[in-house]
C-alpha cells in the first residue's frame, strides 16, 4: 500500500438526488436523503440526532453488504438525556452542516462515491485549527496536513531514515477522530468533532496543497474531506461550547478507560534480552540497591519456549511459580509479552487446539495464512471470530495465573514479516484483509482482557498495546511503539501522546530513552526529564543496544534519572485523583493547553506543542533537546509557581526557562493543592493514606480540593472501600486557613500533613481552627529543593 496516495475528490462522483430534492425529516429531528448510488442503486444516508449535540451519520446500499463490520462498540446511549443546542443538517447532495450558537463550524459540501470508497466533503475554513488524529505523526496542530488510517509496523514498512528522523506515517494506530475549533473566538469556542468508525482504509485530508500546482497551472482547490475506501459509513459529529466538554464525550463515546492499578503509574524496566528469572533478579537487586523505585519488570520474547506464545521455557524459569511469587512479593510486578503469531508446529498445543477448532485466519486458496515472525513460520488467531477470541481468553487466563500481574500486547499491527498482509483473510476467508486490518489489535485486546478478568476477577487489570483502534482504551493502553533513541523521535513525543490523549486513548506514552540505537548519557537525562509526567512511564530497549538501565551512564545520569523517578513516585497522589477524573469523567491525564485555556488561541497553534498539563495543576515544558540548556516557554494567563525558580510569577507571557542540568521547567497553578508522598521515595511501597498536601496558594487566594484514597490494586473501591478527604483553603496576610472534612472512611483514616513553600510568604498555618506547629524542611522534587513550613501530622 503506498501511504503517500490519499484519495482526492477529483475521482469521486458527488451524488446527484435520487428523489426529493429536500432531505426527509425524520423523528426527533433526525433526516434521511436518497442518493443515486449507479444503476438501480441508492444509497441512503441517515443522520440521527443522539441527543447533547452529538449527531450520528450513517450509511446503507448493497455496495456495502457487511455494513462497517466495527468491533468498536461505540456507545451513545449516555447523551440521550439532554437535548440537542447544535443545528446538525443533512442536505440534499448528502452533506452536512454544523453550528452552535450561531457560528457555523462545518459546511457540507456532498458525499462522494467511487465504487465501494465513499468520502464526506467540506467546505475549507481558514479559521478552524485542527487536533487529535490519534497515532498520527503529524505534529500538534493539523491544518493543512493529509493522512490515511491504516495501522503499520513502523520499522517494516518505512525506510530507515523516515524512521530515525520520526517522519513516518501512518504508524501503529487508527483513531479517525478530528477536533477542530474557529481561531479567535473570546471564549475559545464552540469546538466540533468527527469520529469515523470505519475499519477499512480511511483517509482525511485537512486542507492540503498539492506541491506539482505551479503558478501557471489550474487553481488548485483544497477541501476538507475524510472517508473510506470501503465499509458503510459510520460518522459522528459532536459540538460543545469548550474543548474539555467535547473530548468528555469523545472518550464517553468509545468508553472510558477504567481505573488502572497504582503500580501501573510507577516506573517500569523492560528490555529485549530479559529471559530469565536471573535477569529479572539482578535488575530488582539493583533497584532497591540503588534506592530507586520500580514497579514493572518486563520480559520481552525471549523468555518464551522457542518464541511459543503461552509457553515459558523451562531453562530461563526453572520453577516459573515459585519465581514470580518471589519477585512479586518483593514488589515487583511481572509483564511479559505476547504476540498473536502461532509458531505452525503440531506439537504446540496452541498451534494445534487454534488448527483443530478453525480458529486461523486463512489465504486465498483457503489454507491457513502463514507469515514470517519471531517462531519462523506463523499462523495467526482470527479475531474477527468470537469464537477465536474466547479461545485466546482461555490461553490467556491459563498463563495469567502463573503468576503475571498484566500483559503487553505486540506484533499485532499485524505483522507478518516479508508475507504479504492482503493475503491474510479473515471470517474464514470470506472477509478480505483491509475489512479487519486496522481492527486485529482491538481484537486481541479484547480476548486478552478478558483472560485476565477470569484469572484475576476481584483485581484491577493491567493491559497495553502497541497497535489500536476506536474503543481501544476500554480494554488496553497504548504504548506509542518503535521509537528511536535521539532528538528527532524526543521532540516530537509531547505532541504525539497529548493528540492521542484527546483521540480517546488516555493512557499511553513512548518507552524512554528510547528503543533503538543507544542512548547517550545526555538524552537520557532528557528524556527522563521530559517524560516522568507522561500517563506511562516505561525505559525499553532493542536488543543488541547498550544497556540503559538508570545505572549505566554513569554517577551523575544515575543521579538525575533517579531524581525524576522519584519524583514521578512523589507525585503518585496527585496523578491518581487525575486518573479517578479520567476513568469517571473522561478527562485525559495528559492534556493540551488548550483543555484549560481555550480562550488563549495560540494554545490551538503549533507553538504549544510541546507543552502540556498533567492533571489541571501542573504544567510542563520539558527541554526537547538534550543539547540545549534552556527554552523559550510560554504560559497561560494567571499566576503560576515556577518550580525551577522557587518562586510565583504572573503568566500570560512568554518566558525564557534555563533549569540547569537537574532541573525542567515545571509550573504549579496558583490555586492548587497537590497531594504528595512523604519524604524521598526510594522504594515503590505506596500508601495513599498517607500523604502531604502542599499549597500553592497565595495571599488573597483560596482553593477547593477532594482527595480519594483506596487500595490501588483492587476493585473493592467500587463497593464502598474508599476514604475521601475534603480540604477548602484560603490565605489572609501571613495565615493559611484550612479546613478539612473527612467524607467517606471506606479505606480508613487519611494521615496527613498541609506544607506550604516558604516563598509563597505563609508563616502560619490554622488548620481546623487550631494554630499548628511548623517545622522547617526542604520539599525535593524536579531537580529542586525548596525550604518549606510543614505541620505535625494530623488523622482525619
Amino acid at each position: 500500500m503506498n501511504y503517500r496516495k490519499i484519495d482526492t475528490p477529483e475521482n469521486y462522483r458527488f451524488a446527484p438526488v435520487a428523489a426529493d430534492p429536500g432531505a426527509a425529516a425524520l423523528p426527533g429531528g433526525n433526516a434521511r436523503v436518497l442518493l443515486e448510488g449507479g444503476p438501480h442503486e441508492q444509497v441512503e444516508l441517515e443522520l440521527e440526532d443522539c441527543g447533547s449535540d452529538v449527531y450520528r451519520l450513517e450509511g446503507r446500499s448493497a455496495r456495502w453488504p457487511r455494513g462497517t463490520g466495527s468491533l468498536a462498540g461505540l456507545d451513545a446511549s449516555s447523551f440521550a438525556p439532554r437535548p440537542s443546542e447544535a443545528a446538525c443538517r443533512l442536505s440534499a447532495d448528502g452533506g452536512v452542516s454544523l453550528s452552535l450558537d450561531g457560528a457555523t463550524l462545518l459546511s457540507g459540501a456532498g458525499f462522494g462515491l467511487s465504487g465501494p470508497k465513499w468520502m464526506l466533503r467540506f467546505k475549507p475554513d481558514e479559521a478552524l485549527r485542527f487536533h487529535a488524529l490519534g497515532g498520527k505523526n503529524l505534529g500538534y496542530e493539523l491544518s493543512g496536513k493529509r493522512t490515511l488510517f491504516w495501522n503499520t509496523d513502523l520499522f517494516a514498512d518505512f525506510e530507515w531514515s523516515a524512521v530515525a528522523e520520526s517522519r513516518a506515517d501512518p504508524l501503529y494506530a487508527s483513531f479517525p477522530v478530528l477536533i477542530g475549533r474557529k481561531a479567535g473566538s473570546a471564549s475559545g469556542g464552540p469546538w466540533f468533532a468527527l469520529v469515523m468508525d470505519a475499519p477499512y482504509p480511511g483517509f482525511a485530508n485537512l486542507g492540503a496543497g498539492e506541491g506539482i500546482f505551479a503558478a501557471g497551472s489550474t487553481p488548485f482547490e483544497r477541501w476538507l474531506y475524510l472517508g473510506a475506501r470501503d465499509g458503510a459509513p459510520d460518522v459522528w459529529i459532536l459540538a460543545d461550547r469548550s474543548g474539555a466538554g467535547l473530548v468528555r464525550k469523545i472518550q464517553a463515546l468509545q468508553g472510558r478507560a477504567e481505573l488502572p492499578p497504582l503500580w501501573a503509574l510507577g516506573h517500569q524496566q523492560c528490555r529485549w534480552g530479559y529471559k530469565d528469572y536471573a535477569d529479572l533478579d539482578r535488575v530488582a537487586t539493583e533497584y532497591e540497591k540503588r534506592g530507586i523505585p520500580n514497579d514493572g519488570l518486563w520480559l520481552d520474547i525471549d523468555y518464551m519456549d522457542g518464541f511459543r506464545v503461552f509457553t515459558i521455557d523451562r531453562r530461563h524459569f526453572d520453577a516459573p511459580v515459585a519465581q514470580l511469587a518471589d519477585l512479586t512479593e518483593r514488589g515487583f510486578r511481572i509483564v511479559p509479552i505476547l504476540d498473536p503469531g502461532l509458531r505452525r508446529d503440531r506439537e504446540f498445543p496452541a498451534y494445534a487446539s487454534a488448527k483443530e477448532r478453525d480458529l486461523l485466519c486463512r489465504n486465498p486458496e483457503g489454507g491457513d495464512y502463514i507469515g514470517f515472525v519471531w517462531p519462523g513460520y506463523t499462523a495467526f488467531p482470527d479475531f474477527s471470530l468470537p469464537e477465536a477470541r474466547a479461545w485466546w481468553a482461555s490461553e490467556v487466563e491459563r498463563f495469567a495465573k502463573l503468576g503475571f500481574s498484566g500483559f503487553w500486547i505486540d506484533m499485532n499491527d499485524p505483522s507478518t514479516g516479508s508475507a504479504p498482509l492482503f493475503d491474510m483473510r479473515f471470517g474464514r476467508g470470506e472477509i478480505p484483509h483491509e475489512a479487519f486490518h486496522n481492527q486485529y489489535a482491538l481484537g486481541m485486546a479484547m480476548a486478552t482482557r478478558e483472560g485476565l478478568e477470569r484469572a484475576r476477577p476481584d483485581l484491577r487489570q493491567f493491559l497495553i498495546s502497541r497497535s489500536a483502534y476506536l474503543g481501544m482504551a476500554k480494554h488496553a493502553g497504548m504504548w506509542t511503539g518503535d521509537n528511536v533513541s535521539n532528538v528527532h523521535h524526543l521532540r516530537t513525543s509531547v505532541a504525539f501522546s497529548l493528540n492521542l490523549s484527546v483521540s480517546g486513548m488516555p493512557f499511553n506514552g513512548p518507552d524512554l530513552p528510547g528503543f533503538a540505537g543507544d542512548a547517550s548519557a545526555a538524552l537520557m537525562e532528557a528524556w527522563y526529564k521530559a517524560g516522568f509526567l507522561f500517563p506511562f512511564l516505561r525505559n525499553h530497549s532493542v536488543a543488541g543496544s547498550r544497556d540503559q538501565e538508570p545505572w549505566t551512564r554513569g554517577r551523575r545520569t544515575e543521579r538525575v534519572v533517579a531524581e525524576y523517578i522519584r519524583s514521578r513516585y512523589k507525585l503518585l497522589p496527585y496523578l491518581y485523583q487525575a486518573w479517578i477524573e479520567a476513568a469517571e469523567n473522561g478527562d485525559p491525564v495528559m492534556r493540551p493547553l488548550w483543555y484549560q485555556y481555550p480562550e488563549e488561541a495560540w494554545t490551538s497553534g503549533a507553538e504549544a506543542g510541546d507543552e502540556f498539563l498533567a492533571g489541571p495543576d501542573l504544567l510542563h515544558a520539558p527541554v526537547l533537546d538534550e543539547r540545549a540548556a534552556s527554552r523559550i516557554a510560554r504560559l497561560p494567563a494567571g499566576r503560576w509557581f515556577d518550580w525551577a525558580a522557587g518562586r510565583f510569577m504572573e503568566g500570560g507571557r512568554v518566558v525564557r526557562a534555563a533549569p540547569g542540568r537537574e532541573g525542567t521547567p515545571l509550573f504549579v497553578r496558583s490555586g492548587a493543592v497537590v497531594p504528595m508522598l512523604p519524604g524521598t521515595r526510594d522504594t515503590n511501597h505506596k500508601d495513599l493514606r498517607l500523604v502531604d498536601f502542599v499549597l500553592f496558594v497565595e495571599e488573597g487566594g483560596t482553593a477547593a480540593f477532594r482527595y480519594r484514597a483506596d487500595d490501588g490494586e483492587t476493585l473493592a473501591y467500587r463497593a464502598g472501600a474508599r476514604s475521601v478527604l475534603d480540604l477548602q483553603v484560603r490565605v489572609e496576610g501571613w495565615i493559611a486557613f484550612v479546613e478539612t472534612a473527612l467524607r467517606e472512611s471506606g479505606y480508613g483514616n487519611i494521615v496527613y500533613r498541609i506544607i506550604v513553600p516558604v516563598s509563597s510568604g505563609i508563616r502560619a498555618i490554622e488548620l481546623n481552627g487550631e494554630r499548628m506547629e511548623l517545622s522547617r524542611e526542604r520539599l525535593a522534587l524536579a531537580g529542586r529543593r525548596h525550604r518549606a513550613l510543614a505541620t505535625e501530622t494530623r488523622t482525619a
